[in-house]
C-alpha cells in the first residue's frame, strides 16, 4: 500500500498535471504503490491524454521534476496519447496491463 507521504506528493504532481491537462488520467505504479520500495525508488506515474507531443513530454518531466526535486524523490513518468494506450501496441503490452491491475487512479 502507498505510503501517506508518496500520496501526498502524487496528490501535487496531479494537481500540477492537471492544471495544465484537466482531462488527464493518471495511475501511480510500482514498487511505492505495493508498498514495497526501496529508499531510493522512484514513484512511477503513466499520464494519458488526449494528444501528446514533445513540448507536452517536456511539460509533464518539468513538472515530474519539479515536484520530485522538492520532495527528494524522482518521479518517473510514462506519457501517452489516448489511442496509444487504448488501442495501439502499447494497449497490448504487460506494463499498460500491469498499470490498469494494480495501479493507483490519481
Amino acid at each position: 500500500m502507498i505510503s501517506g507521504e508518496d500520496r501526498n506528493i502524487l496528490n501535487q504532481f496531479t494537481e500540477r498535471i492537471r492544471r495544465h491537462f484537466p482531462g488527464a488520467r493518471i495511475w501511480a505504479f510500482g514498487s511505492r504503490v505495493r508498498g514495497i520500495a526501496a529508499w531510493d525508488s522512484d514513484l512511477d506515474v503513466c499520464i494519458v491524454l488526449d494528444h501528446v507531443d514533445n513540448k507536452i513530454d517536456g511539460l509533464v518531466r518539468d513538472i515530474a521534476w519539479e515536484v520530485g526535486f522538492e520532495k527528494d524523490l524522482v518521479i518517473s513518468t510514462i506519457v501517452l496519447d489516448s489511442d496509444q494506450f487504448e488501442n495501439g501496441p502499447m494497449s497490448e503490452s504487460s506494463l499498460v496491463d500491469n498499470i490498469l491491475r494494480e495501479g493507483l487512479t490519481a
